[in-house]
């Protein structure tokens, strides 16, 4: 699926959400913010080992159906900053997208519950600045002296686990997400290199219902 395929789709989604009943009780709308750092993964171990992700910020909004009292549909825009350093060449990669991402929660009807994500995300890259290039230093990834240029738009799968935390009407939940994505970092086709991006994100979100208990 293409990057406009997948933000139509979760357009259509946010409007049949919002459109079919703002009264109804599985409806919250919430920011996020938190940490995520990332990596390129080689096929070589070698150039795996020699890589060290740089922490960087992760925030945005968030839009929660429940339709059952365990499961539910989490539609979500985030400001996204991403990283490494090469170890061995002194280098690195700094990057920043916008990345909607789209998933399924499963929850426990408890008070305190364990809940799991699974979904996918589109993103489109804001800004790529490159380290450690021969005589220069510090460039756009787009600048001709960067041995490889990057593709703007990606596709990535994500998973994780949490805790949801109610207060009042209002919930908490914080999460572990890791997120791998399905197209290579530069503008070359997989397999070659296998430079997908593996992200990893630490965060917490706060949602209020709209209308709803």
């Amino acid at each position: 699926m293409s990057l406009r395929g997948l933000t139509t789709t979760t357009t259509v989604v946010l409007l049949a959400v919002a459109g079919g009943s703002l009264h109804a009780q599985g409806i919250s709308l919430g920011g996020r913010l938190g940490l995520i750092g990332g990596e390129a993964v080689f096929d070589s171990k070698e150039a795996n080992d020699l890589q060290q992700p740089i922490p960087g910020l992760q925030i945005g909004g968030v839009l929660r159906y429940r339709s059952h009292s365990v499961l539910g549909l989490q539609a979500e825009l985030w400001y996204v900053q991403k990283g490494w350093i090469e170890t061995r060449a002194g280098g690195g990669r700094r990057l920043s997208y916008v990345e909607l991402p789209l998933f399924l929660t499963l929850t426990a009807p408890w008070t305190t519950a364990p809940q799991l994500l699974a979904g996918a995300s589109g993103s489109l890259e804001l800004d790529c600045s490159v380290t450690g290039v021969p005589d220069v230093g510090s460039v756009s990834c787009d600048d001709p002296r960067v041995a490889w240029q990057h593709r703007k738009a990606q596709l990535a799968t994500w998973a994780g686990v949490g805790v949801r935390r109610r207060v009042g009407a209002s919930q908490v939940d914080v999460h572990l997400l890791v997120g791998l994505n399905l197209t290579n970092l530069n503008r070359e086709p997989l397999p070659l290199g296998y430079t997908r991006l593996l992200s990893l994100a630490v965060s917490a979100a706060y949602l209020v219902p709209l209308g709803g208990r």
